[in-house]
């Protein structure tokens, strides 16, 4: 699906397409200017048309790893709390065991910045009238690299658990540098295509907004048309009022 800036692009390439083909049939269209002649702008316009084509690709492929990496991250949540409940079913939710992975836990799956916020709102709740408002410090959201940093903290937690030894596999250690490995693997896909898109989104500004670029040539292509034909004829009225 395109995206509303793409979607934008594409109904100005079609304006675009319309004005070279006007101009095309103008006889008295005879300008100097290499950019703007007739026999031209139809080149530059496959030029950006292919430009687009790729513009489109990065978004596409950027948004599929997004997806994926959208999975992998809630795999990746619901792992740590299963591992938990793990601890605590073989020490006890009051042992120290469970109280190292429990906090690791709370930084992975945003537990404590839930906890932060309750207990920010009942603070709030007993303030006498004409009491302030304490200032507590915000905690930020989580960022999928921090989270995938105090995962990889609680599998090293893990290994020095000489008694962690789970019988569902997809809680034993090499289940969890799998994981940890495709989490991995998945962010830096996300980086690559950023940066595709990135360098994508630049050609296609250049493409349309800089200087030769469409809306450019396009201005001038309709100053010409205004000069040969006058700012009230039929061939210039077709020209404006449209965005390149």
């Amino acid at each position: 699906m395109a995206t509303n800036k793409s979607a934008s692009y594409e109904a100005r390439l079609k304006n675009s397409r319309d004005l070279a083909f006007k101009i095309s049939q103008y006889s008295r269209y005879q300008p100097t200017s290499e950019e703007i002649k007739k026999e031209n702008l139809p080149g530059f316009i496959e030029n950006v048309e292919t430009a687009m084509t790729d513009f489109r690709n990065s978004i596409g492929a950027l948004s599929t790893e997004r997806k994926e990496n959208n999975l992998l991250f809630s795999e990746m949540v619901l792992s740590a709390r299963n591992i938990r409940s793990e601890i605590g079913e073989l020490k006890g939710t009051d042992s120290i065991q469970y109280e190292q992975v429990n906090s690791i836990v709370k930084l992975i799956t945003g537990e404590n910045i839930s906890l932060h916020n309750m207990r920010k709102k009942e603070n709030i709740k007993i303030l006498k009238e004409g009491e302030p408002v304490p200032e507590n410090s915000s905690v930020s959201q989580l960022d999928q690299k921090s989270m995938l940093g105090n995962y990889r903290a609680l599998t090293g937690l893990l290994r020095s658990f000489t008694f962690y030894v789970p019988e569902d596999e997809s809680l034993s250690i090499a289940s969890l540098e799998t994981l940890e490995a495709k989490l991995t693997g998945s962010l830096d896909r996300i980086t690559q295509k950023e940066a595709a898109y990135t360098n994508q989104r630049s050609r296609i500004i250049s493409y349309f907004d800089e200087k030769n670029g469409l809306l450019d040539r396009a201005k001038r292509a309709k100053m010409h048309v205004r000069r040969k034909y006058g700012h009230k004829s039929p061939e210039y009225k077709a020209l404006v009022n449209k965005k390149y």
